[in-house]
């Protein structure tokens, strides 16, 4: 979709400095552009690992869906415990979006996630962080067959919660999912289907 933007403000990239290369990459970026009829150079520090496709595992004929009980080291430094309920979600590898989002639906819950349909795309925190993340949800068929999901060789701690919607719902406006591509896909699907998050 384009964007209106101000007369002239065309960004330039000066240059780009490695700062740190891992699971994620941290460069320093020199730009210029002009703003209120200036030019302007600035610098900032950029984190980039890729983008992410997530989706919502629903279960229509039961009423069903599933979330995830994840440990993130972020919020547990920020003084938490760390765990969040959480979507399934991953980084794309090179892979469609769609096709990433069925993957890592399955592989993180057990269970094959299929007809799978787009709800957005957020950018998760434009100041610092090159990572746009697709939002899907797709259907699922009967409970997870394990507790515990995820790739042991990528270090991931998962708990598998096959949940009533209507529960699931309850979290969300409780703030009990501050994970923000969880909370915002889940808002998203109950906007256009509240059918399935109607109590049975």
């Amino acid at each position: 979709m384009a964007q209106n933007k101000p007369a002239g403000e065309e960004p330039r990239l000066i240059g780009e400095e490695p700062v740190y290369s891992g699971f994620s990459r941290v460069s320093r970026v020199t730009l210029e552009m002009d703003w209120a009829g200036h030019r302007h150079r600035f610098i900032r520090e950029v984190h980039d690992h890729g983008h992410v496709a997530a989706v919502v595992p629903v279960d229509p004929e039961r009423g069903m869906g599933i979330l995830l009980r994840q440990f993130r080291a972020s919020p547990f430094l920020d003084g938490g415990d760390g765990w969040l309920w959480e979507i399934p979600a991953g980084i794309l590898d090179g892979e469609p979006p769609d096709l990433c989002a069925a993957r890592e639906g399955e592989e993180e819950t057990g269970v094959p996630v299929t007809r799978i349909s787009r709800l957005s795309e957020v950018w998760t925190s434009p100041g610092v962080v090159k990572e746009r993340v697709y939002l899907y949800w797709g259907v699922y068929s009967g409970p997870p067959p394990h507790r515990l999901g995820g790739l042991a060789g990528e270090s991931e701690m998962i708990e598998v919660h096959e949940l009533p919607l209507e529960e699931i719902g309850a979290r969300l406006d409780a703030g009990q999912i501050t994970d923000a591509k969880s909370a915002l896909a889940l808002h998203q699907l109950r906007a256009l289907r509240p059918d399935l998050f109607a109590v049975r």
